[in-house]
């Protein structure tokens, strides 16, 4: 071909890149689309999240990872092209935050205990005085007065020292057995002060919601029981079990379980309220209810200083319903103590997915939760939903069902202590709106923390063991934040944190010990100076 023709054709060919030049060029095409594609997937959440960029960023301060994955997911219903799209990352990012128990989780010592508790006590004012299981008795003798040389107060201030004036029982008649649900109900519509009304062994469907007619006194409660728990269960068919209205009633030793078929149908097996002062729950066995105690109000009367202790309070599967799914839920009551117990597995796969152990809420006072296990999930952590263990203030309460009618804060002066609380999804201990609250001496094992959230919450958070954070939103205040130990793996101070098994491997230096909480998880009363954390859990398991 001659020069002329070779200028008159096409361009001479450019030389061909090397394999290695076109995947390093298509890697970096790759990752900008992806950088933009990223972009615009912040942007659509950020959109979904109804968040500027500046919001975003204080949103990533205070909450939790998980909390925004949640809500996330709750912002995407009824949007289903960008639900196939972004349900996957969220899912994968979901399970990058969140782990799994690791096998069978350690008794610990609470909840229901076989060999029943010592007499029931009641001190000068008429409040419940929390009891020992009968083989635990100290070296104060019978009534469980003495334990590690001094005497059991752990459910009231120290000063009180849990004993005064006409605190025992009077001698009272033998018990009435009842034979069959019908004889129940007869026996509780006619029950009169220092009845005590056994139930005899068996399994009995209650007939429908049973009343209290009538009340017992401080020195003559009336007590409905089994002789020996995991005797006697009472199966519920109905809304509610129990709707006790009347003061000094005793539950002790019986296991309750709904029955009903759809999850809402089943929602309370004891509902406490207005004029039932002085209630006591005691080593009862609840499973399958919404709510399992409810105790609220009632025409300008509260149920005031009642006692749930060593009770197990528990789920066999998700509650598919509507309703509210807290295991104890208590609006506008005071000076109730929840001691003893374990509370697990309580997940809501109906409604809006969040449910709580126990809280206390709709401005009462002096509430005191201590010495509890409670564990969101004690298998399957991943569960969809919001679990939370403990809260002061849940979800918040209307005016009309608050105390005060105003609800300008949901519980004042309340004590969260010495409570063992693990594998939430959420916050393992919730603040809100919660008045002057004291967080001590709790261990929180794979929760996403402490939180204080929606002004007034206000409250001192002292000397906790935890593997996440404290977080506090705006317009909260933390009045101390002393010694508390944080990590980001209790393995190394823990034998076997996810198990439960608390004994220390190393344990931390001591810090000053809050003089509201004087006795450690096991109750053994604390020195001055006390290592952080509930106590050494293991050794209460007896």
């Amino acid at each position: 071909m001659s020069r002329r023709g070779a200028a008159r054709g096409a361009p001479p060919a450019r030389p061909r890149r090397s394999f290695g030049s076109r995947v390093l060029r298509w890697s970096l095409v790759l990752l900008v689309l992806g950088l933009l594609a990223g972009a615009g997937a912040a942007f659509v959440g950020l959109s979904l999240l109804r968040y500027s960029p500046g919001q975003a960023m204080q949103a990533l301060e205070e909450r939790s990872p998980v909390e925004m994955i949640g809500h996330a997911f709750r912002r995407l219903e009824g949007h289903p092209r960008l639900e196939r799209v972004l349900h996957p990352p969220l899912i994968w990012l979901y399970g990058r935050f969140v782990r799994e128990t690791s096998g069978a989780l350690r008794d610990l010592g609470k909840g229901v205990r076989p060999q029943g508790l010592l007499a029931q006590r009641y001190d000068e004012r008429g409040a419940p005085v929390p009891s020992w299981p009968a083989v635990e008795a100290g070296p104060g003798g019978a009534g469980g007065a003495g334990v590690a040389g001094g005497a059991f107060a752990a459910g009231a201030p120290p000063s009180a020292g849990g004993v005064g004036p006409g605190a025992g029982l009077r001698a009272g008649p033998a018990a009435r057995v009842l034979l069959n649900a019908a004889d129940i109900a007869d026996a509780m519509a006619a029950a009169q002060p220092g009845d005590v009304l056994e139930i005899a062994p068996g399994r009995h469907a209650l007939p429908g919601t049973l009343y209290t007619r009538s009340g017992g006194r401080v020195d003559a409660p009336i007590t409905l029981r089994a002789a020996k728990a995991g005797t006697v269960t009472l199966e519920v068919y109905s809304d509610e079990g129990v709707l006790v209205a009347h003061p000094y009633w005793i539950f002790e030793n019986l296991a309750w379980r709904g029955v009903c078929r759809a999850d809402d149908e089943c929602e309370h097996a004891l509902h406490i309220v207005g004029a039932a002062r002085g209630t006591v729950v005691r080593n009862n066995h609840f499973a399958d209810f919404s709510a399992h105690l409810k105790i609220n109000g009632h025409s300008g009367q509260f149920p005031d200083d009642g006692l749930l202790q060593y009770s197990t309070l528990a789920n066999t599967r998700p509650r598919a319903g509507r309703l509210p799914v807290a295991l104890v839920d208590l609006v506008g009551a005071s000076g109730w103590q929840l001691l003893d117990n374990r509370v697990e597995g309580f997940v809501k796969s109906g409604g809006d997915g969040v449910s709580y152990g126990m809280f206390m809420k709709g401005a009462g006072r002096g509430g005191r939760i201590e010495r509890n296990v409670v564990v969101c999930t004690p298998q399957a952590v991943k569960q969809p939903g919001l679990r939370l263990g403990i809260s002061i203030g849940d979800g918040g309460t209307g005016a009309p069902y608050c105390r005060d009618k105003r609800c300008e804060f949901e519980h004042d002066a309340a004590i969260v202590a010495n409570n063992v609380v693990a594998h939430c999804n959420d916050a393992g201990i919730d603040i809100s709106k919660g008045r002057a609250a004291l967080v001590a001496h709790n261990t929180l094992v794979n929760t996403q923390g402490i939180l204080l959230r929606n002004p007034p919450a206000d409250a001192r958070v002292l000397n906790n063991v935890l593997d996440s954070r404290l977080r506090r939103r705006a317009g909260t205040t933390v009045t101390a934040d002393d010694d508390n130990r944080r990590t980001g793996n209790l393995s190394s101070w823990l034998a076997d944190a996810d198990a439960l098994d608390l004994r220390w491997r190393e344990a931390p230096g001591p810090a000053a010990t809050p003089a509201e909480v004087p006795l450690d998880f096991c109750g053994r009363r604390r020195a001055p100076q006390s290592e952080p954390g509930a106590g050494a859990a293991a050794a209460c398991a007896r």
